[in-house]
């Protein structure tokens, strides 16, 4: 049985920062994603969606991918 999650999924998310957090060894925090993805070429415009994330430790993909759609939608947490 699915349950609706306040959260966003993974799957939400672009193409493109999906690969880059199945890829990424977790826990880290933003600054590690970040500093990771420029040294990897990340274009510009994915260094900043990161950059808008909290400063905290994220345990997983979908950590990232929860405060990513709150900051997109808006939901609070």
């Amino acid at each position: 049985m699915e349950t609706e999650s306040k959260g966003g999924s993974i799957k939400e998310l672009p193409i493109e920062i999906q690969e880059i957090l199945k890829k990424t060894d977790f826990p880290v925090n933003r600054n590690d994603i970040i500093e990771k993805e420029k040294k990897s070429g990340a274009i510009a415009d994915i260094l900043r969606i990161f950059g808008m994330l909290p400063d905290k430790k994220y345990n997983s993909a979908e950590d990232v991918a929860t405060e990513l759609h709150r900051i997109f939608v808006g939901i609070p947490s």
